[in-house]
């Protein structure tokens, strides 16, 4: 009886023995895991007779079991260093090579670690990859491609001029614009020459209305809208400037918020050109209202503002003067109407809504014999950027500038009450699964190319950047075929 359970016990221990314990994945941050890896490359830097040593670059994976005399599975990436192997240093010592001539490798191992003997056991395979062959970069011309060329050359201010005047005629601006600086020209050599050309062009005082072309009176006005161009242009070998494409962009005007902002009023220049066909609309709105038997003369526009409603209303401050132009004589004011020598200037408010996509302009106007208060209270609300004129708010009226500062004292709901730092003394909750791939043991530093040397990279860099602007102008440089070159269909 007695050997029947001595056999037993011991095929149970032994059953018991050979049965694996399961593997757990484990952070691959883990110093554990570290220690483990630390085990495996050590091993296989030993074993290698010549060459360079290994250092760690990054652990993929990672799993363990539980218990005393742990074991690990690991895979991990390794990176050569400048580290002999006869130099018997620490891998962590060793700096990595140039990625250039550095080789690669890819390593799984099984470490068992027994704590308590302070032994380890280590079977593992590791590829290794040589180092990315390189190819030697040199520049050549491109005689095809377009190339820098000065801005202050005959040809391209002949270029802008025609570019401008094509604008000024055909665009739908009011005001006629100018040139206010050249950013960019190119040319290019074909059958003939094509320029690129980079400006930027400002609205004047000027208004299409009155003037036909650009002229020594036309300024730059103070808030003028600015455009930037580019112009295409190609000239033929008799120095003839055949076509020439401009395009030009503005900014886009500010957006109408919904709320409390819609409303707000933007004081403008008194000499922006719209005014003045509004100051007329205004005249004759006024003149057709009065029952003075003369027709009255608007003056100068002291001040202006614009309010982005559904279209746009002005609101403009003027003063007018009694003609020597009656009613009865004349159908209307006309350019001849002079102001009475006698005539006091009398103070003028004019509301004018220009409604969106239509062509309906409504207008208001309240004019006083004496300078008072009395006109301005009339304002709709939200009119009130001119301080030197008395006004009186409704109580329960928010100005636009008081809900600016409200806007700029409120604290921002996203801002942490800490200034954006971890409160000290909490933790944050750590991820349910364990996190892997590791982070890099240490940064990969590519040793920059002299400049009196031909650089060296690798077939990777031989492909175009995510960021790299490609423009499709310069992809084409396949001369034209003996006819002259359009260039309308080539703007972007």
């Amino acid at each position: 009886m007695k050997p029947f359970i001595l056999l037993a016990l011991c095929c149970s221990f032994f059953s018991s023995a050979a049965t694996p314990l399961p593997f757990e994945f484990s952070d691959c941050d883990d110093p554990d895991v570290f220690k483990a890896v630390d085990t495996a490359l050590k091993k296989y830097n030993g074993d290698q007779a010549t060459g360079n040593q290994f250092a760690l670059y990054m652990v993929m994976e990672a799993k363990r079991t539980a218990g005393p005399n742990t074991q690990f599975y690991v895979k991990y990436r390794i990176q050569e260093t400048t580290c002999a192997t006869e130099e018997n240093k620490l891998w962590q010592d060793c700096d990595y090579k140039v990625p250039a001539e550095a080789k690669t490798g890819e390593c799984t191992a099984r470490v068992h670690l027994n704590n308590d003997e302070k032994t380890s056991n280590v079977s593992q395979d590791c590829r290794i990859f040589p180092a990315a062959p390189k190819v030697p970069l040199a520049e050549a011309p491109c005689l095809g491609c377009f190339h820098p060329i000065s801005t202050d050359t005959s040809e391209v201010s002949e270029i802008l001029k025609q570019a401008i005047e094509k604008f000024n005629r055909h665009s739908a601006e009011p005001a006629l614009f100018k040139l206010v600086e050249i950013k960019e020209a190119k040319r290019q050599v074909v059958a003939g020459w094509n320029y690129i050309i980079k400006y930027e062009i400002e609205e004047t005082n000027c208004s299409k209305d009155q003037f036909q072309d650009l002229t020594p009176e036309c300024k730059p006005t103070s808030r003028g809208r600015v455009g930037k161009c580019d112009a295409k242009a190609y000239e033929n070998l008799q120095a003839q400037i055949i076509d020439i494409a401009s395009q030009c962009k503005f900014p886009v005007e500010d957006t109408v918020i919904p709320g409390i902002y819609a409303g707000c009023p933007k004081t403008i220049p008194k000499d922006s050109p719209e005014l003045k066909e509004l100051l007329k609309v205004s005249m004759e709105k006024y003149n057709s209202d009065s029952n003075d038997e003369f027709y009255y003369k608007g003056g100068e526009i002291e001040a202006a503002t614009v309010q982005a409603v559904a279209g746009q209303k002005y609101h403009l401050i003027f003063a007018v003067q009694k003609t020597n132009c009656s009613k009865k004589e004349f159908e209307k004011l006309h350019e001849d109407c002079e102001a009475m020598p006698d005539s006091v200037p009398w103070p003028c408010e004019a509301q004018i809504h220009v409604i969106a996509g239509e062509d309906k302009i409504s207008s208001q106007v309240n004019c006083s014999k004496e300078r008072s208060s009395t006109v301005l209270l009339r304002r709709p609300p939200g009119f009130t950027p001119f301080r030197s004129f008395a006004t009186q708010e409704e109580p329960n009226e928010i100005s636009c500038s008081n809900i600016n500062e409200e806007e700029r004292q409120k604290p921002d709901k996203e801002m942490r009450k800490d200034g954006g730092q971890e409160p000290e003394g909490e933790d944050r909750p750590e991820s349910p699964l364990p996190r892997c791939p590791g982070k890099p043991w240490k940064q990969i530093m590519d040793l920059p190319a002299p400049s009196s040397f031909t650089r060296e990279f690798r077939n990777e860099d031989l492909l175009p950047s995510a960021t790299e602007d490609i423009n499709p102008a310069t992809e084409n440089s396949t001369p034209p075929q003996n006819k002259d070159l359009d260039l309308s269909d080539a703007l972007l």
